[in-house]
């Protein structure tokens, strides 16, 4: 029996990157970042050589704010995969997640398809993952596979409610979020795969004690239609607009808990335009995923992921200088303008402090209802 379980893990495995690749980003829905807007600075009095682009979460530090965020493991096919991410994350300075560390603990012969990425990126930040409702000594094992710095527990109720053979009993789940925060050893991010975290369980989960959260909001790779494609279903167009946008994702969490946690901003987060606005909103750091996964499919997939990291690096760079900021500190005292449904959402909600807060900042005052 477990080798069966253990042949059909690696086969979903397998099938979530065909699927990653397949099907895009969500079409029904973006993540309303295009809602938030920078005030630009044409005086910045800085060079672009001043600009810092590194930043620290949960008492690590980051030499960029972009982390290869979690995809995949467990299963021989995507070895490679891994591999080649690590060596883009060691030669660009990023942090690296990895997919749920499960099947590395449970099924040693794979093992090998995590631990790779310490053997490429020996000096980096590396984030082990495991699922809702892990117990201690399963997560402190993903954990030592790697070598990681940090444990990522996901929260995917919304992929498991369309997976055939995915969990219907959610129970218990928080209690053992609070042993594996007490026991693994490392600090512990709360982290959703696309459907995004209100602020209601932000609270939860800071009670619970993580250090981070991980919004993992919607407009980016669908795990609901990832679900779907495997079990050859069309996705109703209401499912596709299933959860919460990343942007209001991350407004509600850095409302909620954002003096208490270290936030992360992903799902649909494709360009340094999307990265820098979230910064400015609060985030720490900003994961990506889908794209890079179907960068390395293309026939030139590791020139092409490089080329694109550059890209991301110099307009990161290029957008602190043309907001008139040496640091994310300081881009944090620029006054953010939100429009759209993102302003309607978030009024909706009852998010007046936190809208005020984005618009008054380096002592500027901007009147307007909330």
């Amino acid at each position: 029996m477990a080798k069966v379980v253990g042949d059909l893990r690696q086969r979903r495995k397998v099938e979530h990157v065909a699927a990653v690749r397949a099907l895009g980003d969500n079409p029904a829905s973006t993540n309303w970042f295009e809602d938030v807007s920078l005030v630009p600075c044409c005086a910045p009095e800085l060079a672009v050589d001043e600009v810092s682009i590194a930043s620290e979460v949960c008492g690590v530090t980051l030499p960029s704010p972009i982390v290869v965020n979690a995809m995949t493991g467990g299963a021989d096919e995507v070895y490679e995969i891994n591999r080649k991410l690590a060596g883009a994350a060691r030669r660009h300075g990023l942090a690296m997640a990895l997919g749920s560390g499960t099947a590395g603990v449970r099924s040693p012969e794979v093992a090998y398809t995590y631990s790779v990425v310490r053997e490429v990126h020996p000096d980096g930040v590396v984030i082990a993952n495991v699922g809702m409702g892990t117990d201690v000594e399963t997560a402190k094992a993903a954990v030592d596979i790697v070598g990681a710095q940090l444990l990522q527990v996901h929260w995917n109720v919304a992929q498991e409610m369309f997976m055939t053979e995915g969990d219907r009993d959610f129970r218990g789940a928080l209690a053992k979020l609070v042993d594996v925060v007490q026991g693994v050893g490392v600090p512990v991010i709360a982290k959703e795969v696309g459907q995004g975290i209100a602020a209601e369980q932000a609270v939860q989960f800071v009670e619970c004690g993580v250090r981070g959260i991980d919004v993992g909001g919607r407009g980016g790779t669908n795990f609901i239609a990832v679900e779907a494609w495997r079990r050859g279903l069309q996705l109703a167009d209401s499912w596709q607009n299933w959860g919460l946008s990343t942007a209001a994702s991350l407004a509600e969490v850095m409302d909620a808990v954002g003096d208490r946690a270290d936030v992360f901003a992903s799902g649909g987060m494709r360009t340094a335009d999307e990265i820098v606005k979230a910064m400015a909103m609060g985030a720490k750091a900003v994961g990506i995923a889908g794209p890079l996964v179907r960068l390395l499919g293309q026939p030139d997939g590791e020139a092409a992921l490089d080329r694109y990291l550059e890209e991301l690096h110099a307009g990161i760079r290029t957008l602190l200088v043309l907001t008139g900021c040496r640091t994310w500190a300081d881009l944090r005292k620029k006054p953010v303008v939100v429009t759209g449904k993102l302003r309607e959402w978030l009024a909706a909600r009852g998010k007046h402090a936190y809208l005020k807060s984005l618009q008054q900042r380096d002592g500027i005052a901007i009147v307007g209802d909330m």
